[in-house]
């Protein structure tokens, strides 16, 4: 089964961002329960899964496991399930490594859509990148990476609310 390009691309930036997560300003929702610690990385820790994503027949999910390492950083993996139909349901015949070995840390903030998001940069066996992050409760906003760059090159806008992910 082939994944489909946006989905690969969602996939690719919602590791990159989810990984790249740490210390700053962020008002998006509650750190995990039993981290106390104020962080703003504790938001974005923890697992997150995407909606079922279908095409042509065939579905797929995305899952990203992270786990805080500082106040500042921590690190994960993101990988994307593919299934036979359109419900991602049964068993899962493929499965990708989308980022593996993720390192992220926090660049500060920026104000966008009317929220102040976080920007991260990091790492992974994939490669380098920059993202934005907004948590708000169960819910993660990815920065669009199609979208109009800063002069910083990070994203002007977020990823349509379809390719948002939850807490699991």
């Amino acid at each position: 089964m082939t994944m489909l390009p946006r989905f690969k691309l969602m996939a690719a930036t919602l590791a990159v961002a989810a990984l790249a997560t740490a210390c700053g300003g962020s008002d998006g929702g509650p750190a995990l329960a039993g981290d106390t610690s104020g962080d703003v990385v504790a938001r974005y820790i923890g697992t997150w899964e995407s909606d079922c994503y279908s095409d042509s027949g065939a579905s797929a999910k995305l899952r990203a496991d992270f786990t805080k390492t500082s106040p500042t950083s921590f690190t994960g993996n993101v990988i994307a399930y593919g299934y036979l139909g359109t419900s991602c349901s049964g068993p899962v015949v493929k499965d990708k490594k989308v980022l593996t070995n993720m390192s992220m840390n926090h660049d500060g903030t920026k104000d966008i859509a009317g929220v102040t998001a976080d920007k991260f940069s990091g790492a992974s066996d994939q490669g380098n990148g920059k993202v934005l992050l907004y948590a708000a409760g169960d819910v993660l906003q990815i920065g669009d990476p199609d979208a109009a760059k800063d002069g910083e090159g990070y994203p002007e806008a977020f990823l349509d609310s379809k390719y948002t992910v939850k807490r699991k």
